[in-house]
């Protein structure tokens, strides 16, 4: 996978938590369809009907390039250097208010042109960011989170614990701005703690988080400074 050029995101679980990341971090967002472009903001996914919704402000005038159910539009976005896009189907469109509805398809793969899936916010020092495992042989043990994102956690561990990458671990994490709450975590990558030849550092991704416990996660992040 190259750092520079086009890469993919194909796993449904990892374009629901870039969706929960979108929606809450990002927020706006330009919907395509031919030559029609029309900006708006991103809610929240449903992963049960397995689509989110797009919210035009105003009036927003169709008549030269009308849209229907069934057709496709790409949608951009970005955040600093990183870039997004997708291509998806509208299920249905309808007016709430002064905002105009556009219910979207979960797409099949989201186009970004940096290696992070979602946004990670470096908590290493701040008060109250900590993940606690029972771990085989040392008890219940509470360590601290390197940093937190919509799509999982890294963090920080004695050398002499040995996790290794494909384990999975149970525990729970604290997160200022959200209740605490369960997950299950997949080791995907080991790498040294700068500066400490004692401690290093385990990137998680979560595995089947709730929507709910998604959702409360993503606000808490979006209003991290």
């Amino acid at each position: 996978m190259s750092e520079t050029g086009p890469m993919w995101l194909t796993r449904e679980e990892d374009v629901v938590s870039h969706l929960y990341f979108a929606a809450a971090e990002i927020g706006s967002a330009t919907m395509e369809f031919g030559s029609f472009q029309v900006p708006g903001s991103l809610s929240f996914p449903n992963p049960e009907q397995k689509t989110f919704s797009f919210f035009t402000h105003g009036e927003v005038d169709i008549s030269k390039n009308p849209i229907s159910e069934g057709d496709v539009v790409r949608f951009r976005y970005s955040q600093g250097d990183s870039t997004y896009t997708f291509i998806s189907s509208v299920q249905d469109i309808s007016d709430q208010a002064a905002r105009r509805r556009w219910r979207i398809s979960f797409p099949n793969a989201v186009e970004r042109d940096q290696r992070r899936l979602v946004r990670r916010h470096r908590v290493m020092g701040r008060q109250g960011f900590h993940f606690s495992s029972l771990l085989v042989g040392r008890g219940h043990q509470q360590m601290a989170l390197y940093d937190v994102a919509a799509a999982g956690v890294s963090f920080v561990f004695e050398v002499r614990e040995g996790f290794k990458v494909g384990a999975e671990i149970e525990g729970e994490v604290r997160v200022p701005g959200c209740e605490p709450f369960r997950v299950h975590l997949e080791v995907r990558n080991i790498r040294p703690l700068p500066g400490d030849d004692k401690r290093k550092l385990a990137g998680c991704r979560f595995v089947s988080l709730a929507p709910s416990k998604q959702e409360a996660l993503a606000q808490a992040l979006a209003k991290l400074n």
